[in-house]
Order: structure tokens, then C-alpha cells, then sequence
């Protein structure tokens, strides 16, 4: 007996030294913080991540790897050798719309914003319902939110619980990043043009101020992400897509996912003939973007681009021209080949390191350099600039006994913008007289904090705060003894430094449900653009800054095993000394140029309701995903002191108590998404954006629409190495009028040329992306 026990040891000691240990990290793929509660599982033991997200287990020589979490997008690896030390990224699902989860134990290195804030979050998914080439069909599905363009794919802006039109062109009053690297310059202009919408992989939209981790910027912020690799494995992609009026797109994509890396290598050609005469769309794409880690403390972020667009100007329709569905162009825009044209630069590094559990770091240098080339109705514009700066947070974590924690990010982001702005007459293709020729010098340094207490009763209490500087320096070039009669605009201007606040209090109601309440204020000085008049060379010296406080209370959650969620918020922005745009126009009603000025003060009050029900959710049944979602933003925005000038006399226009303009009252949409085990999958959605004010006086006001899409297609693997996804479908099946943005607030002329229509008849598309891993 004593023999057989002997040799029974022997044999389980000899099993247990032949065993290895598997061991990894699960982290989100965009965010890079640690994902709590997911299943990690090899066939033969399973393992729960806590709050680190760290896993480990022994197994023997290889093993295979299934990774599940409820809210993220499932992870499956083969032949894994149980020696590795796994960093395993996840992308979340498109079908919780709740953002929020309670986690474990705190740990330092979760820096996303908090949770006590309206945050609309679009996955892969959501940017791929339609096209994928053109962001607004997915931003425009969500509440509280509006991104118009000017052209085919080009001068987009973003409007945020109704603000961010101050401006007929580009977007100003918000912040947007790419990959952790600002894409609106010191001068406070965000510029879209040259994004490869088609190769993001997620988009977070923060509504309103978010002052505390971000400086300015009183409509929010717009964090955009290139698509990482989502499974281990070097992948080669072609992804091309054709359509309606000369719609053509190609990506070719080299991918690899490994432990220690995480890279993916892009190429487009992007061509579009496009609905409206003089219309056309060229784009040119190359960019790079890497993970590498380090060491377990330290890992190292890489994004670089290359960017080229070329955007045809036909102007804009007049009330006539737009309802009677012309397709014409305005005669100036039209004799002088309008246009813009980009050519940009891009790259930033990012440096993550954990000191300990109590401290790490995240610091960012970007950099980037842009062409503009405009030529417009009555002129041409021609800048060149560049931009460079730094972004870098500590976060801190503090114990503070079994019922107390404490959490802190201190940081600072710094910019400076450089550039020559020329502008020319240009009048039947022949090119005038310089107008203006100013060096412009932008210099932004937002510095910030924000601490996060965890208390009993599951409350968290937030409160943080931020300084910001602003200072622009004009140096005018015309301004030489050659040119006597020219006003020298030169000369700098600093902004006192300005102070804005965040506090925020959420209750945890269980553990996927919360409510909170927010008070932020937020600070948007106008930008170099509303500052210098490049029409007329003005230096706009009387414009003041902005500044607003928004009262928010919400809910998120979700509810009945995660199949219902939601989201909802109630708000109240009051917006002191406006800035809104004033278009100029001739006697033919073309828009000559477009001018700043404080007009008062605005109220934003409104509502925002998210719902989305998973009927089925079974990837075993024939129908394996049957999802319908919908959601109703309801704006009741008006005018306070509120004056067409300060100039007080018989000619002043008094707006107090009118509505908003360029700002919808209601939108809704709803929709649905069905997917079957086979690989057929279908998205239909329909939209309703209610009719709008667009001038001050409300007496004029541009149109209700519906607009329905729909898109069908079939994803299947092919063994273990070959995917193919092909679709086809189609926008605004219903021929609706519709319009993709119009200029507010114009002076004289008798019909005024405003709308940038979309498209009067269906759009339709196909693709095919076929992907080989190897």
C-alpha cells in the first residue's frame, strides 16, 4: 500500500512541474484600462477578472482561450503556449447603451472621464451602419447631438446641446481629439476635412463642459479612435465600397495583434462625383497607429497620418432653388472653381507609466502641419500653419480606510498654433489684389484637476477645476511703409486667465444603474477666425469671451439581465455674451464673408431620452440578434438681452425671448438590428428632425424632414483564416428634402443663399471587406 501511495505523489509531483502558468491582463482596447468581471475560460477552467483585470492559471505546453464580458465584443485566441504573459484588448458591443458599470476595487489607472456626465459612446458598429465614410449618418442617431458639412465631405461642424454654430464654417466651441492628439488648435478651430472617418473605430462624445480634465470649450468634447485589431493575429484587409453618383472607396489595412503590440497600417482613396453640380470629392488617406508595451509598468502609443482633400464648392440655395430641388450652383462659386483643399500632417506619442498603485502617469506630444488652399465666391484664401504642444495627467489614488476612496487626475495640455493667412480677390477665376496677409501666432495652456471620492451608501462625490489662457499675437504684413493707407492690424491680445469649476454627485442603484446630478461652468474665448476678419484684414478686438454654467441631472443604466437599457438627462445652459456669426451678402444674396459678435445671452434648456431593448441575444438560434433602440432630444432653447448691436438707436433689433436658431426642437429616431446565426444581418433607422428658426427675427425657418436607411449584409468566416463581409444599401429611401446644413443669421440681400441641400433622390451603395489572417 505504502508503495502505491509512494508512487501516486511521485506522479502528481512530476504533473504539477510539467504545468505551466498562463497568465495576462484584459483591458479595453481604446482606453486601456482594466476590464473587471470578465470571463476568462481555456475548455477546462474558468477564471473571473476583478477590478486589475489580471487572470491566471495553470495549464499545460498550449492551450485555447475564450474570453466573454456582457458588454464587450468576445475575444478567442488557439495554440496560446501557457508560458505567455497575455495583454488581451476588447472592444465594446453597440448593444447596451449605457456606458456605465460599477467596478471593483479602484485601481490608479482608470483615467476616463467621469460617470456622472452625459457621454454619448459610438462603437465600431454604430460608424458602421450605413456607409461608414461619412460620420454624421451615425452621430446624427444620437441625442443631443447634430454634425452638419458644408460639401460632400467637408466643413463639418458639431453642434452640442445647440451650441457650436457659431460659425458658418468648420467647428468652433468644442474640443475634438484623435487618438489622444488634439485636433482643434490653439486658435480654438477644428478643421475635419482631412479624417479618415472609415478607418474609426470608436467615437465618445461628452456633452457640455468638461472644464475639469479638459479646459475649454463649452459645447464639449469629441474623442475619436482609429479601429484597432480586435482578435491576436496578423491580418492583411481590402475594404471597398461603391455607390450612387461616382461613390468610390477603397482601405487597404495591414493588422497585427500580438502580446507586446498592437499596430495597424491604412491606405484610402476616397472618390465622389457627388449629387450637386460642382460638387466633387477627392480624398487621399495613409496612417499608422501602434500599441507597444513596454514592460508591466510602461507602454508607448504611436499615431501618424498623412492626409490629402480636395472639396468642390457649388455655394449654397436659395429658399426657391432649395424646395424647388435644383440642381444648380451659385454663379460666383462656380466662375471661380471653388474649392478647399487640404494637405495635413499628423503624429503624436503617448508615454503610460505606473509608478505603483498609487501613481501613474500619462503624457502625450503631438504635432502637426497643415496647407489650406480656398477659393470662394468673391475671394481666395491661403494659409499655411502649424501646431505643437503637450498633454500630461498624474492620476492619484488614496485608500482611505474600508469606506472611503479617493482619486485625482492633475494635469495640464498646452498648444501653440503658428501661421500665415493670406486672402485675395478673386473674381471670374482672376486673381485680385492682396486683402489681407497677417501672421497669426495662437498660444493655449488649459491647466486642470479633478478628484473623485468614493463614499458609503455607494456615492461618489466629483469635484475638479481648471485654468485657462489664451493669448493671440497678429503681426500684419501689409502694414509697410510702401502701403501707407493700410490700417495696421498688428499686435497682441491676452485673455485674462479664467477659472471654471465642476461638481458632481452619482448614486449607485444597484450594480448597473446610477443617477447624478452636475454643475460645470465652461469658457470658449472667441477663436483667431471670429478675432481676425481675413475678408477685410479687420482685427475684431471688441469680441469677448463666453461663458456658460450647465445644470445637468441624469440616469443611465440597464435592467432585466442587461436587455433593457437606457439614457436620460435633463439640462439647463445659460450661455453669457453669445458670440454668433453674421453673414454678409451682396445684393444677390451670396455670402461674402461671415463675422462674430456678442449678441447676448442664451438659455439651452432640454431633454434627452435613450432606449434600446436585446429581444434576443443567442448565437446558437437562427435569428441571433433581434435589437430595436430609440431616442427623442427635446430643445427649448430662447434668447435673453439679446440685440442685433450695442449701438442702442432706432436700427437696434431687440430678440429677447425668441427661439434659438439653427437648433431643431425635436428630433427623434428609431431603429432596428437583426442578425442571424448564418451570417445575414439587416440595420434599418428612421429619423425626424423637427422644423427650425434660422433667422433671429424667427421669420424665416428652415424645414421639418424624415430621412430612412437601410443596409443588409452577410459576414461569415471561412475556416480559420478567411472573412467576408458584403453588404449593400441605401440613404434616404423616402426622397425626402432634406439639407445637410444652413448658413443662420444673414444681413441684407433680398434671397439669401443658405441651404447646402442633401441628396433629392435615394442614395444607394454596396461593399465588400475581405479579410485574410494569418
Amino acid at each position: 500500500m505504502n508503495k502505491f501511495f509512494t508512487l501516486f505523489v511521485l506522479m502528481a509531483s512530476l504533473y504539477a512541474v510539467g504545468q505551466d502558468s498562463l497568465r495576462g491582463i484584459i483591458i479595453d482596447n481604446y482606453t486601456q484600462t482594466p476590464i473587471n468581471e470578465a470571463i476568462v475560460s481555456n475548455g477546462i477552467k474558468t477564471v473571473i477578472t476583478q477590478a486589475d483585470g489580471r487572470f491566471a492559471f495553470a495549464c499545460t505546453e498550449k492551450t485555447n482561450i475564450i474570453v466573454t464580458h456582457e458588454n464587450y465584443v468576445s475575444w478567442k485566441a488557439m495554440g496560446i503556449t501557457c508560458t505567455d504573459d497575455l495583454v488581451i484588448r476588447m472592444n465594446s458591443t453597440a448593444l447596451n447603451l449605457s456606458t456605465f458599470e460599477v467596478k471593483g476595487e479602484k485601481m490608479v489607472n482608470q483615467t476616463d472621464a467621469s460617470t456622472a456626465q452625459s457621454v454619448n459612446v459610438l462603437s465600431e458598429k454604430d460608424l458602421k451602419r450605413t456607409t461608414g465614410l461619412f460620420l454624421e449618418e451615425a452621430v446624427n442617431l444620437q441625442t443631443g447631438v447634430r454634425m452638419e458639412k458644408r460639401t460632400m465631405s467637408g466643413g463639418q461642424r458639431f453642434t452640442i446641446r445647440g451650441y457650436g454654430n457659431n460659425t458658418n464654417f468648420n467647428g468652433m466651441g468644442y474640443k475634438a481629439y484623435l487618438n489622444g492628439i488634439p485636433l482643434t488648435d490653439a486658435n480654438g478651430t477644428t478643421i475635419l476635412d482631412d479624417i479618415d472617418f472609415s478607418t474609426l473605430g470608436k467615437v465618445e462624445i461628452i456633452k457640455g463642459p468638461a472644464s475639469s480634465l479638459y479646459g475649454t470649450g463649452i459645447g464639449g468634447v469629441v474623442n475619436m479612435y482609429t479601429a484597432k485589431p480586435k482578435q491576436y493575429g496578423t491580418s492583411l484587409e481590402e475594404n471597398v465600397i461603391a455607390g450612387s453618383y461616382g461613390l468610390m472607396r477603397s482601405t487597404t489595412s495591414l493588422k497585427s495583434n500580438t502580446a507586446s503590440s498592437n499596430v495597424a497600417l491604412n491606405y484610402g482613396v476616397q472618390n465622389y462625383d457627388g449629387y450637386r453640380v460642382h460638387s466633387a470629392s477627392q480624398k487621399r488617406y495613409l496612417s499608422f497607429i501602434g500599441d507597444f508595451n513596454v514592460s508591466e509598468k510602461q507602454s508607448l502609443s504611436t499615431y501618424f497620418a498623412y492626409n490629402n482633400s480636395y472639396e468642390e464648392l457649388a455655394g449654397q440655395l436659395d429658399s426657391a432653388q432649395f424646395f424647388g430641388r435644383q440642381n444648380i450652383g451659385e454663379d460666383k462659386y462656380l466662375n471661380n472653381d471653388g474649392h478647399v483643399e487640404v494637405e495635413s500632417y499628423r503624429a503624436g506619442l503617448t508615454h503610460n507609466y505606473t509608478f505603483n498603485k498609487y501613481l501613474s502617469n500619462q503624457t502625450t506630444a503631438f504635432l502637426s502641419s497643415s496647407t489650406l488652399s480656398q477659393a470662394y465666391a468673391v475671394g481666395l484664401s491661403d494659409n499655411i500653419s502649424q501646431n505643437v504642444g503637450g498633454r500630461s495627467v498624474f492620476t492619484l489614488f488614496f485608500p482611505l480606510g474600508k469606506k472611503y476612496e479617493l482619486t485625482g487626475n492633475l494635469g495640464a495640455e498646452v498648444q501653440q498654433s503658428k501661421g500665415n493667412y493670406k486672402s485675395f480677390g478673386l473674381s471670374n477665376a482672376v486673381l485680385g489684389d492682396l486683402r489681407a496677409n497677417n501672421d497669426i501666432t495662437a498660444f493655449q495652456g488649459n491647466y486642470f484637476m479633478e478628484w473623485n471620492l468614493t463614499m458609503p451608501h455607494r456615492f461618489r462625490l466629483s469635484a475638479g477645476v481648471s485654468a485657462n489662457q489664451i493669448n493671440y499675437t497678429v503681426w500684419d504684413r501689409m502694414a509697410t511703409s510702401g502701403n501707407a493707407n493700410h490700417l495696421d492690424g498688428s499686435g497682441s491680445h491676452k485673455f485674462n486667465t479664467v477659472v471654471t469649476p465642476r461638481i458632481a454627485l452619482e448614486k449607485e442603484l444597484g450594480k448597473h444603474q446610477m443617477v447624478f446630478v452636475n454643475v460645470a461652468q465652461g469658457y470658449s474665448p472667441p477663436t483667431t477666425s471670429e478675432f481676425v476678419i481675413a475678408y477685410t484684414g479687420e482685427i475684431n478686438k471688441a469680441l469677448k469671451p463666453e461663458m456658460a454654467t450647465q445644470f445637468e441631472v441624469g440616469t443611465r443604466g440597464s435592467a432585466l439581465k442587461n436587455k433593457l437599457s437606457w439614457q436620460v438627462a435633463l439640462f439647463d445652459i445659460n450661455i453669457k455674451d453669445k458670440i454668433t456669426s453674421k453673414a454678409v451678402v451682396d445684393t444677390s444674396g451670396t455670402v461674402l464673408y461671415s463675422y462674430g459678435v456678442n449678441a447676448g445671452d442664451q438659455r439651452n434648456l432640454g431633454a434627452e431620452i435613450a432606449l434600446s431593448y436585446v429581444i434576443i441575444k443567442d448565437e446558437k438560434k437562427t435569428l441571433s440578434l433581434l435589437r430595436p433602440f430609440a431616442n427623442f432630444t427635446y430643445n427649448a432653447f430662447t434668447y435673453s438681452n439679446f440685440k442685433s448691436d450695442s449701438n442702442d438707436n432706432a436700427n437696434t433689433r431687440d430678440y429677447t425671448g425668441n427661439t434659438v436658431i439653427g437648433v431643431p426642437p425635436m428630433v427623434f429616431n428609431a431603429g432596428i438590428d437583426a442578425q442571424t446565426k448564418f451570417g445575414a444581418y439587416v440595420n434599418v433607422n428612421f429619423q425626424f428632425v423637427d422644423e427650425m428658426y434660422v433667422t433671429f427675427d424667427n421669420a424665416h425657418s428652415a424645414p421639418a424632414y424624415t430621412l430612412v436607411n437601410a443596409k443588409v449584409g452577410y459576414n461569415q468566416m471561412f475556416g480559420e483564416h478567411f472573412m467576408v463581409d458584403a453588404f449593400v444599401g441605401g440613404n434616404n429611401l423616402t426622397n425626402s428634402l432634406y439639407y445637410n446644413m444652413v448658413f443662420v443669421n444673414w444681413e441684407k440681400g433680398p434671397k439669401p443663399a443658405i441651404y447646402a441641400p442633401g441628396a433629392y433622390q435615394a442614395l444607394f451603395y454596396g461593399g465588400v471587406k475581405l479579410k485574410y489572417t494569418f
